[in-house]
């Protein structure tokens, strides 16, 4: 399958829009903002926004947004995600390795820093 994306522009209209709908506080779609599958999208999505950046030569843009990607404990992503894990019925239950997906797709496109990852692992 394929979907055709006229600009630059267009893409960043879908990933506004993808980002609206997983990091939004008060989303009805809750199920989404974890989803592995919503996370692979997002990570698409972000991977077309860099290199088409750079294929139009926009090198500053395209650095701007693998900055932007890294995350740390102070971004309002991860606290919504620490929220999300605090109201969870199934996190002190949870798995190691399923912890970790969750934490990956929930955050996607973004990646936490090695220690935000492994420190949010062992929330209880």
């Amino acid at each position: 399958m394929n979907i055709e994306i006229e600009s630059y522009y267009e893409l960043l209209a879908l990933h506004k829009t993808l980002m609206a709908v997983k990091f939004d506080e008060y989303s009805s779609l809750k199920d989404a903002q974890g989803s592995p599958l919503t996370a692979s999208l997002a990570f698409k999505v972000f991977d077309l926004l860099v290199s088409s950046s750079f294929n139009e030569g926009q090198k500053n843009r395209a650095q701007d947004w693998l900055e932007w990607q890294r995350a740390d404990r102070n971004r309002l992503e991860t606290k919504l995600l620490l929220k999300h894990i605090a109201d969870s019925g199934w996190w002190s239950e949870a798995a190691p390795r399923e912890r970790e997906e969750y934490v990956r797709d929930f955050m996607a496109p973004l990646i936490l820093s090695d220690d935000a990852f492994n420190e949010i692992l062992k929330y209880k």
